[in-house]
């Protein structure tokens, strides 16, 4: 890649991790406000309308060809839709830095998966970094202390680790199919297939929903709908093009590092000596990749 890319991949990824890693704490508060699956819809359909108008607004607005469907399908369905769900399930049971970490264990996946079926190459300082961003995250979940007679944990727990599946075979998706339109003009229409089933389930499970709106709420499901599912997932599609898919969900181990730095100053998270030296593991192993 040449210089002008590598500073927008660079500047893509840096919004990513600061969007995202805010998002887990900001997820948080409007969690309290509404159940997951309400949460979720709305967030959904905010974030299709924002970005299906800024692609009105700079004239790259464009109906979907027959071509573009298993894209919009996988990765509204997958990405979007389930990721979304079924992170803010298991956040409605386990604390935001500890959910951060689980829903980011899709390294575990796509890395392997990347060179076993599509033969991505790889090399020994990639497989030490991806190595030390494991061990890093598995330091910093400490799964030996969890209550695992806990219901509530076991089944937050469950619903983060699917979501971490479900984004590992976008990513690889993304990666390897055919992309006949840019990202910019498939993302609007993948947040609206992402949110249809979500806000029809959600019409149908719990329609007598009374929502107390105030501020709170209000620029929660704004940074979340805009920021994080528009203009985030985006970013994030684009980068999943331009990098491979084991560089990719490794790198994204910042955003839990960050999040959980935040959930720390602002929801009284602890961080402890072990949690210290797994981030070092991490952003070691991030240094790794990136060489």
């Amino acid at each position: 890649m040449n210089q002008k890319i590598n500073k927008r991949i660079a500047g893509l990824f840096a919004f990513i991790v600061v969007t995202w890693g805010l998002a887990w704490p900001i997820n948080k508060i409007g969690l309290s406000y509404l159940s997951p699956l309400w949460f979720t819809a709305l967030r959904l359909l905010i974030g299709a309308a924002a970005m299906m108008g800024l692609v009105i607004a700079i004239k790259k607005f464009s109906l979907p060809t027959r071509k573009d469907i298993p894209l919009i399908l996988i990765i509204g369905l997958l990405q979007i839709s389930s990721y979304i769900f079924l992170t803010n399930l298991g956040l409605a049971y386990l604390p935001a830095g500890r959910s951060s970490l689980l829903a980011y264990t899709t390294p575990l996946w796509v890395m392997p998966a990347a060179i076993l079926f599509f033969n991505e190459e790889t090399s020994w300082l990639k497989w030490t970094g991806f190595l030390l961003g494991v061990g890093g995250l598995v330091l910093l979940l400490c799964p030996w202390e969890m209550n695992w007679h806990d219901r509530d944990v076991v089944f937050g727990s469950a619903m983060l680790l699917l979501a971490a599946l479900c984004w590992a075979i976008s990513i690889l998706c993304i990666r390897h199919m055919h992309w006949s339109k840019s990202a910019l003009e498939l993302v609007p229409w993948q947040l609206l297939v992402g949110a249809l089933p979500l806000i029809v389930a959600a019409w149908i499970k719990e329609p007598a929903i009374t929502i107390h709106w105030d501020m709170p709420l209000t620029l929660s499901l704004a940074y979340t709908g805009i920021l994080v599912t528009g203009l985030s997932y985006w970013s994030g599609i684009v980068i999943n093009k331009e990098l491979p898919a084991s560089v990719i969900s490794t790198g994204f181990l910042a955003v839990p590092v960050f999040s959980l730095m935040v959930s720390s100053i602002f929801m009284h998270e602890a961080i402890t000596t072990s949690t210290i030296a797994a981030i070092a593991f991490i952003l070691t192993g991030l240094l790794c990749i990136a060489l």
